[in-house]
C-alpha cells in the first residue's frame, strides 16, 4: 500500500505502462506496447504525447491531475530515452513533476510495421 506521492506515482506509471491486463475497465487507456518499445521513433513520440494528454484528460475528469501544458519533454542519452512532464494534484493543489527512464531499443519497426 501507498499513500500521497508514491500513490500518485504509482496511478500516473500504470496509466503510461503497456495496458496488457485482465481487467476491464482499464482497457484502452495505456500507452500500449508499440509506444513502451519505440520510445526513440520521433513519430511514436509525437502519439506518446497525445495520449498523454488524453489520459490526464481521464484523470482531470475523476479530480485527480492536471497536465500542465506544455511541458512533456523527452532527453536522449546513450541507451536511454528520459520523459519528463509537470503536473497539477488536484486534491492537494501542488504541482509535481513526473520522470521515467525507457531503455532505448531499435527494433526496425514503427508502430508494428517492418521498415
Amino acid at each position: 500500500m501507498c499513500t500521497g506521492d508514491d500513490n500518485d506515482i504509482k496511478v500516473i506509471k500504470a496509466a503510461l505502462n503497456s495496458g496488457d491486463n485482465e481487467n476491464a475497465f482499464q482497457q484502452n487507456i495505456t500507452l500500449g506496447e508499440d509506444m513502451i518499445f519505440g520510445m526513440s521513433d520521433p513519430l511514436i513520440r509525437s502519439r506518446i504525447t497525445v495520449k498523454i494528454r488524453q489520459i490526464f484528460e481521464v484523470f482531470y475528469e475523476q479530480h485527480r491531475f492536471k497536465l500542465l501544458v506544455d511541458t512533456i519533454k523527452w532527453t536522449d542519452e546513450a541507451e536511454v530515452v528520459n520523459l519528463t512532464f509537470r503536473y497539477l494534484n488536484l486534491e492537494s493543489d501542488e504541482e509535481k513533476e513526473y520522470s521515467d527512464t525507457f531503455t532505448a531499443v531499435s527494433t526496425g519497426q514503427i508502430s508494428g510495421i517492418a521498415t
